[in-house]
């Protein structure tokens, strides 16, 4: 026999579905709070993103302007140079921006720096040789275990880079260590598959976990050398200020920007060993003073005296073309940052690679 439901039964029921109906509003009403938020989110990461890039691409627009007017400047002079009393070279100071934050950016002479390109030749790195040894690189196996390498049989540039190793702040790296780095470079960087004494080839690279292969062309980004056989992290963040991979086919050393640590790694004698930490110093200090305002100024400094002189013109120069532009701005306490490659051609500027990360 069929009863109906009480009343207080009915009131329970409508109870219950009154609670499953809050409760399913409730988790939507979070559901759709979230999406929101995410969304709300994303939007917020996506304006500030593009608005920090208009903020750095107008910085990279500020530089390209510097640098049109030194050349202007540079077209009116007799004996035009590059170095860093002039308008492109003024320290950087933060640009406080009207919605909050502020942006930071300087220019930097990548010829003052060393080519890491320059220690294999254009003509050896382009060609086809396949397996021929690399010219004038290579040292017997007894020399090197001797440490007594003729230096004869190293190019100028090879040279430089093995006293750049040994003069760098914070590591200290022996002659014989500096050779065998820089020979890894070059057979990273070179086409051929030959080893050389203390070089290291593909076949050293397949055996390590995850293996990949030399490069075998020029450098495209310093932080390549990360993936280089005998250079550590450590010696890879002492190395990095000092060295570039622009100009692609090497060029001279701007001798009227390279920072002290990069003028001790030039020639003053036969030997493989940077010039001392206070030489170099003080050749800086004379620079600032006034007392070094070109290659013969310098070459006319005492330290010199026992340096050949045509190994060093090929080394130096007092112009420069390329240049690094490093950019930082900070919006809503987020910091976006900028390097970019700029190369100055007869008045004309052009970026030529940009990176939000590591140059």
């Amino acid at each position: 026999m069929y009863c109906p439901p009480s009343k207080q039964q009915q009131a329970g029921a409508a109870l219950i579905v009154a609670l499953l109906v809050f409760a399913l509003a409730s988790a939507l009403i979070v559901g759709l709070q979230r999406e929101f938020s995410l969304q709300l989110q994303r939007g917020t990461n996506g304006f500030i993103a593009e608005q920090g890039w208009a903020y750095l691409r107008g910085a990279e627009a500020l530089g390209v302007v510097a640098l049109r007017l030194d050349a202007t400047a540079d077209a009116a002079r007799d004996n035009p140079v590059d170095d860093l009393t002039e308008l492109w070279a003024n320290e950087a100071q933060p640009y406080p921006l009207a919605e909050g934050g502020w942006l930071l950016g300087g220019l930097e002479d990548l010829q003052g720096r060393f080519n890491i390109n320059s220690l294999v030749s254009t003509e050896v790195r382009d060609s086809d040789q396949g397996d021929a040894p690399f010219p004038d690189t290579g040292v017997s196996e007894e020399a090197s275990a001797n440490g007594n390498s003729d230096t004869a049989q190293y190019t100028v540039a090879q040279r430089q880079f093995i006293r750049l190793l040994g003069a760098i702040e914070g590591e200290q790296i022996d002659r014989q260590q500096a050779i065998k780095i820089m020979q890894s470079v070059v057979d990273f960087i070179d086409k051929d598959t030959q080893r050389l004494a203390n070089g290291a080839e593909d076949d050293v690279y397949q055996r390590l976990v995850p293996a990949y292969r030399t490069s075998g062309q020029a450098l495209a980004s310093v932080s390549e050398l990360r993936s280089v056989v005998g250079i550590t992290p450590d010696i890879y963040r002492a190395l990095a200020p000092f060295v570039t991979v622009w100009p692609k086919d090497g060029g001279p050393l701007n001798v009227l920007t390279a920072s002290a640590t990069v003028l001790r790694s030039l020639p003053v004698n036969d030997l493989l060993e940077p010039m001392s930490e206070e030489e170099g110093l003080r050749l800086v200090e004379a620079r600032t003073e006034g007392l070094i305002f070109s290659v013969e100024t310098l070459l006319e400094d005492a330290v010199f005296a026992g340096a050949e002189s045509n190994e060093l013109s090929t080394l130096l120069a007092e112009r420069s073309d390329w240049f690094l532009l490093s950019a930082t701005v900070e919006i809503a306490e987020r910091e976006l940052h900028l390097y970019s490659v700029l190369q100055r051609d007869r008045g004309s500027v052009f970026a030529r690679y940009r990176s939000q990360g590591e140059l």
